[in-house]
Parts: structure tokens; sequence; C-alpha cells
């Protein structure tokens, strides 16, 4: 059965360029532009990782790893953050919320893939 993975991102070129890259791995992929969609996400699937940005309509990524922290039953699902915000207080803070990891856009596909599949063994 092949791992679920959800992606929040609101850029449409980055989100399909991501959605694409894991399902040629054989992921299933789910896709949320904002955090509206992501929590209805997350909420309605057993998810094996979430990949999202900080910068989003409705709730921002920091919103969402602390609502996957604090208050639903998949607590434990690595959370890797992307983003392209240069602040060295964000990075901080997303680990300090509880994300896995964190990397700076633009991505590095081989980079990402590498990065889910370490947190998901």
């Amino acid at each position: 059965m092949p791992k679920k993975i959800l992606i929040i991102e609101d850029e449409p070129v980055m989100l399909k360029t991501i959605e694409l890259l894991f399902r040629k791995k054989g992921y299933e992929v789910l896709t949320a532009t904002n955090g509206k969609e992501a929590m209805e996400q997350i909420r309605a699937h057993r998810l094996d990782a979430v990949i999202t940005d900080v910068m989003m309509p409705y709730l921002p990524g920091t919103e969402i790893i602390s609502r996957i922290r604090h208050e639903l039953s998949n607590e434990q699902i690595p959370v890797i953050v992307i983003s392209s915000v240069e602040i060295d207080s964000l990075v901080e803070e997303v680990f300090a919320l509880g994300a896995n990891d964190f990397i700076r856009k633009p991505i590095v596909p081989t980079e990402l893939v590498a990065r889910v599949e370490k947190l998901l063994t």
C-alpha cells in the first residue's frame, strides 16, 4: 500500500511540481491550496507525511503544524516545511511547533524526496 502524503501549497506550479514528483515515486498524493482545505484533508485521511508552505490563505503553515501536533490524533505524523521566507526566527518557530524538517525554496526535488523518505523509514 503506497504511503499517503498531503502537499499544502498555494502556488499552483510549485504544487503540481511536488505532486508529480511524489506520484512518480509511487506515493499517493493529496493536495490543498490553503489552510482550510489542508485541515479538511488532515481530518479526513490517515496521512504518512505532510509537506506544507508557511505563507498561505486562511491558515498559515505554522498554525497547521500546531493543530496537527495538539488537536489531532495523528500528532506523530512527519511535517516538512518548505518556504521562501528567509527569516531565521521562522525556522526556529516551525521547529518549536513540532516540524520535523525545513527546506528553503527553491526546492531541489531530489533533496525533498530524500528528506521525506528518511522521515518515513
